[in-house]
């Protein structure tokens, strides 16, 4: 689970900016939504949404987590001197231009494991990175590692053993990357490496899933089928048809990395039909380009829906009701708070426009946050943050947010708009 998240200088995120989980005020609304990996001690938020107007950077706080994870999971495999293409500075200032990104997250792992990771990296290389693990209320180092280190001055803490530490990394390599995908390296830093690797799935706007990952586990597959069927689609039954694909005949980018083009090939290899009930009781069959925008949606966030809650991962998902129906959008948010289902400590952080969703019915204050731009840099808030005499944990949420009472709404100049687009008045003469 992810407890906080600590960004600066990403993209449209110039200042220092932390992104939080903690229910540190855990009062008494919706105490079902607060999840204690640490078995009571620590309370963290199972889902939080996130609002604000178009441009305003709820994107870019999602797409920080995704480049935190690419680092993690691909650098290991960079060659010396190659850049460091997730390096997206805040462009409308020169100095931070040339600044170093930063990321601080501090998370438990599935198996309870409370940990702090720090990475800063420009273009060419980690300039900082540092973990460390919780196995008191006092931090230990695993390892910190300084602008000037190389593998052979890389500091290691005296709790961090069991296996290889040593190992070889070029300049931009990220040391967790590297060790975490050795098998010879501590069991601690793999388990580390395969947070980020397997638990933390992320489905942006308009993507898709890599099917490879779950379709040939019948058990998800049924899953998702009856998922469609209980939500009213009119899907019955879902088909995966196996085809022919020669990989020599297809045009795929240069440079993909080969597990990549291993997958795509897979998913090519690939099709889905959808069963629909006829009025004869027999079933006519559909290709998924023949299902409507919403059902194609739900089939790609299923599958991670269903793994998340199995394993405990955390789901990021951008624009969580796009192209469906609000009520299916509170149907996923309902089913990572709900203490019966949600029994692994999965958790969803989401970004939506829907100020339906935004109700204290389904989320705590401490659940909500919103971005707001200023001289083109975005700043994080949540309700938390508000007078609590004002606004209470029973209040309008939704209503209040479209009255502006929050910020984080656009800025509309109706009349200048206007000007802009009416006709200019004919002269009779």
């Amino acid at each position: 689970m992810i407890i906080d998240f600590t960004i600066s200088n990403f993209r449209s995120i110039r200042d220092e900016q932390t992104f939080s989980l903690y229910a540190e005020n855990p009062g008494t609304h919706l105490l079902e939504n607060i999840a204690y990996p640490d078995e009571g001690r620590y309370g963290v938020l199972k889902s939080v949404g996130i609002y604000g107007a178009n441009a305003s950077g709820k994107s870019n706080l999602l797409l920080a987590f995704e480049a935190l994870q690419y680092l993690i999971r691909v650098s290991e495999r960079w060659k010396d001197g190659q850049p460091i293409d997730c390096y997206e500075p805040f462009r409308l200032s020169a100095r931070m231009k040339k600044e170093p990104v930063r990321f601080e997250v501090e998370f438990f792992t599935p198996d309870r494991t409370r940990y702090l990771y720090k990475i800063a990296f420009n273009s060419e290389r980690i300039v900082e990175e540092h973990l460390s693990f919780y196995p008191s209320a006092k931090a230990a180092l695993i390892f910190d590692r300084k602008e000037d280190d190389n593998w052979e001055t890389i500091r290691f803490g005296t709790l961090f053993t069991g296996g290889k530490k040593r190992i070889p990394f070029f300049d931009n390599n990220a040391y967790l990357s590297k060790a975490g995908d050795s098998a010879d390296a501590p069991e601690m830093i793999r388990k580390v490496y395969n947070f980020f690797r397997n638990d933390m799935l992320r489905l942006g706007l308009n993507e898709q899933v890599m099917f490879d990952e779950w379709v040939e586990n019948k058990e998800v597959l049924n899953k998702v089928s009856a998922l469609l069927n209980f939500v009213d689609t009119g899907v019955s039954g879902v088909l995966v048809q196996e085809h022919d694909v020669d990989p020599d005949k297809m045009k795929l980018p240069d440079g993909l990395p080969k597990p990549m083009k291993e997958s795509i090939l897979r998913d090519m290899r690939r099709s889905f039909l959808f069963a629909h009930p006829t009025d004869t009781s027999a079933v006519e069959w559909f290709d998924l380009q023949m299902e409507s925008a919403g059902t194609r949606k739900l089939f790609h966030l299923a599958p991670l829906v269903i793994d998340a809650l199995d394993d405990g991962g955390v789901l990021i998902v951008d624009e969580l009701d796009n192209s469906m129906h609000p009520f299916m959008a509170e149907l996923i948010i309902k089913l990572f708070n709900d203490p019966e289902v949600n029994r692994g400590n999965a958790q969803l952080i989401f970004s939506t426009h829907n100020v339906n969703l935004m109700s204290s019915e389904h989320f705590r204050r401490d659940q909500i946050w919103l971005t707001e731009k200023g001289n083109g840099a975005t700043r994080l808030f949540s309700l938390e943050d508000f007078d609590k005499k004002k606004v209470k944990p029973q209040s309008p949420f939704n209503r209040w947010y479209a009255e502006g009472r929050f910020g984080a709404v656009p800025k509309i100049d109706y009349r200048r708009i206007v000007d802009l687009l009416k006709r200019p008045e004919v002269s009779d003469a």
